[in-house]
């Protein structure tokens, strides 16, 4: 083979496992449990360059659903202090994330959890009443 051909292939196979690896995830930690039934509406939240937009959103107490689509790279979507344990939203510029979850009544505070997103300002609330 080439060293032409060959460089070619691995050209390929790189560009492909990139892509593969760009647009991976997948929602929910592993101890996360969704709630059972439909969800009474969906809340649509784009998360860029560090941002949340909306950053601050309402729901109706109770099962809904949260959906992450990306600006732009990798963000995810976590609850501060423990409140939605295992809950995570993953998207990336070419994949969205949504999960269903089971608001009490109160104010949630969601924030990115990659490594300096929340530093930068990629942080908000959810209301829910």
């Amino acid at each position: 083979m080439s060293a032409r051909r060959s460089f070619r292939l691995f050209t390929i196979a790189f560009a492909t496992a990139a892509v593969v690896v760009a647009c991976g995830g997948g929602g929910g930690g592993s101890s996360y449990k969704q709630p059972k039934g439909p969800a009474q509406t969906t809340l649509d939240i784009k998360g860029g360059n560090f941002f949340f937009d909306p950053k601050n959103s309402d729901a109706p107490a109770g099962v809904d659903a949260i959906k992450l689509e990306s600006e732009g790279g990798q963000h995810t979507l976590v609850f501060d202090g423990g409140k939605v344990p295992g809950f995570s939203l993953q998207a990336s510029s070419c994949k969205s994330d949504e999960l269903k979850v089971d608001l009490k009544p109160g104010k949630y505070t969601i924030y990115c959890d990659i490594p300096g997103h929340r530093e930068a300002g990629m942080g908000g609330t959810i209301t829910a009443t």
